[in-house]
């Protein structure tokens, strides 16, 4: 068994990475709390003292992956209000998006499963995940895609047409990702090209106009 730190702090941290080890590994409902109490080393007791139940572990473990990384994408088109900033906006948008979805590194790897786990296995949090984290970078993008477009509907379709687009990388098969990749590419410089290749096709058909309108 784990010795416990006074403070707390050290289980508190070892039940949260086995929570994040077993819903990336079995989503929440082939979790448990039994398995996570395990991978641990400690007791229910304990799990339940400082984080209560299952749900409350997953929404934790969904705010540290979608939350924590997506948070800068929420706030770009707060200070736009050039040409070159919009251009820089629309590209780290894109670009950061790009880097939670096209799995390296292991948080990047974690927040891909739960995302595709989210889109093809629904939780009963999809819901709360889609106002809390979905909606903030949704509506950023879509702030910037007006600052460009002559009407709303323009926007909208802007931004759900580049959603989707960086959405599918995190939705794929990583197998067939990489064999698509260029041999011996890794994914930081294949989405770098990604993103260039996007915001070419933006940058060609859109110039910035305006800044704080929606339509």
């Amino acid at each position: 068994m784990r010795k416990e730190r006074s403070d707390g702090k050290e289980t508190r941290e070892a039940i949260l990475a086995a929570a994040v080890e077993e819903f990336t590994a079995k989503g929440f409902e082939g979790a448990s709390t039994r398995s996570i109490c395990a991978r641990a080393g400690v007791n229910n007791a304990l799990m339940n003292r400082y984080y209560g139940t299952k749900e409350n572990l997953y929404r934790l473990v969904a705010k540290s992956h979608f939350g924590d990384l997506g948070a800068p994408l929420a706030k770009l088109a707060e200070n736009v209000n050039t040409s070159a900033k919009w251009k820089a906006a629309i590209r780290e948008w894109i670009s950061d998006f790009l880097y939670m979805t096209l799995p390296s590194a292991p948080a990047q790897i974690r927040c891909v499963v739960l995302f595709r786990q989210e889109i093809t296995r629904p939780t009963k949090f999809q819901e709360e995940f889609k106002r809390d984290f979905g909606r903030p970078l949704f509506d950023s993008l879509y702030k910037l895609f007006s600052m460009a477009t002559e009407s709303g509907r323009e926007a909208l379709l802007w931004t759900s047409s580049v959603w989707a687009e960086a959405s599918a990388y995190a939705l794929a098969d990583p197998v067939w990702l990489a064999d698509f990749r260029p041999e011996g590419m890794e994914n930081a410089e294949w989405s770098a090209l990604i993103c260039d290749h996007i915001c070419r096709k933006i940058f060609k058909q859109l110039k910035f106009r305006k800044t704080g309108r929606l339509g």
